[in-house]
């Protein structure tokens, strides 16, 4: 199988990962933080050292402000949820996933919010955004990349907003982390949520929220943290006000190794190892006569998500024939994300994604494209 949805979930994992899995299972998957036996504290050890690479990586001062969450999406919620109360304002963007924007609308009737326009190329105004913040904006909770159509978009400069208007700045880093360079003290970034299977390279059911702010979100759920058992009340520490039942300790020792294979990878060789086959496929698009890229054209400002559609095909046709024909794994239609179409004209439509990842191969693009040249 060539497999180009790394923007879903990247496959393969390194094969430490695998491996750490299973031996945290066979050897040492007690409940962590429970009980004074060895298997518990070699398990307890197993997350805070999970706790402190992650931290490092992501440049956070403080390794238990790491909030391990099944996912980005979880982590979101506790932000946006946990944040916001009853007339405050949020702005985000029309690039967002709908694991922002529905937690959001969800909240409609008790807070406002505004939803920043995106161009054709799905680039944001920071100007424009910036006339839009009221005095009651408490929260600007923005993608760092779109999982639509792999637009970067201006991290740094929104910050900055933040940090002149003292509004809190939550980044949503499912389709950068592990990829793009991010600091959270240098970029004012006070809360990144990340999902763990992407390109961190760990299993499903793992992600980070890391809190780099003094405003510490309240809890969404409550319940067993194996501190203060005697009180009926949450613990207010971090981590555990924010993380009650068992953990997915299985699932934290993979993405520790994953983590692990990006750092000494390193982030800048596997944006570059992206970029050489992101800008073979927009090359071999951009000389289809029924092929449109949807974005950015270009191989600047962009990752390795490439959007793109038929003007004469269903998408959804195409991707049925590349998984059939040509045994390409790919998606197609709206990526949970319709108010990106919207803005780069691909609602009535949707698109064929390719996401490309470390583990891919130019000869893997180049199929694809062979198996494009048949349709169009």
């Amino acid at each position: 199988m060539i497999y180009l949805d790394n923007a879903a979930t990247t496959w393969p994992k390194p094969e430490s990962v695998y491996r750490a899995v299973y031996d945290c299972m066979k050897y040492f998957g007690a409940n962590p933080g429970r009980s004074g036996h060895k298997m518990a504290i070699k398990a307890a050890q197993e997350i805070y050292e999970c706790r402190e690479l992650v931290a490092e990586f992501f440049s956070l001062s403080n390794a238990e402000n790491v909030i391990f969450t099944q996912n980005a999406t979880q982590g979101l919620n506790i932000v946006i949820k946990g944040i916001l109360n009853p007339g405050d304002h949020i702005i985000c963007t029309a690039m967002d996933h709908n694991s922002i924007l529905r937690t959001v609308y969800s909240m409609h009737e008790d807070i406002e919010y505004t939803i920043v326009d995106a161009d054709k190329y799905g680039q944001i105004d920071v100007s424009y955004l910036e006339t839009l913040v009221k005095p009651n904006t408490k929260l600007i909770a923005m993608t760092h990349v779109s999982n639509v159509c792999g637009t970067v978009l201006p991290v740094k400069e929104v910050s900055q907003i933040c940090k002149k208007h003292n509004i809190l700045f939550l980044l949503d880093a499912s389709q950068s982390a592990g990829i793009l360079d991010i600091d959270m003290r240098r970029d004012n970034i006070d809360y990144l949520c990340a999902p763990g299977h992407k390109s961190l390279y760990g299993p499903m059911g793992t992600g980070v929220l890391l809190i780099n702010s003094p405003i510490i979100p309240k809890p969404i759920y409550v319940g067993g943290t194996g501190s203060n058992s005697a009180s009926l009340s949450q613990p207010d520490i971090l981590p555990d006000r924010l993380e009650s039942g068992t953990l997915n300790l299985p699932g934290i020792s993979g993405l520790y190794k994953g983590i692990e294979f990006v750092t000494q990878i390193g982030t800048e060789n596997i944006l570059r190892s992206e970029k050489e086959m992101t800008s073979f496929l927009i090359d071999g698009l951009s000389e289809m006569k029924n092929f449109k890229i949807s974005g950015l054209g270009k191989n600047e400002n962009r990752t390795g998500v490439v959007s793109f559609y038929h003007t004469k095909k269903d998408c959804v046709e195409i991707a049925e024939y590349l998984n059939l024909e040509y045994d390409i794994a790919i998606r197609s239609m709206y990526h949970c994300a319709y108010l990106a179409h919207k803005a780069l004209g691909t609602d009535g439509t949707g698109t064929v994604r390719a996401s490309i990842g470390y583990f891919n191969k130019l000869s893997d693009i180049k199929t694809l494209l062979y198996a494009l040249e048949k349709i169009d």
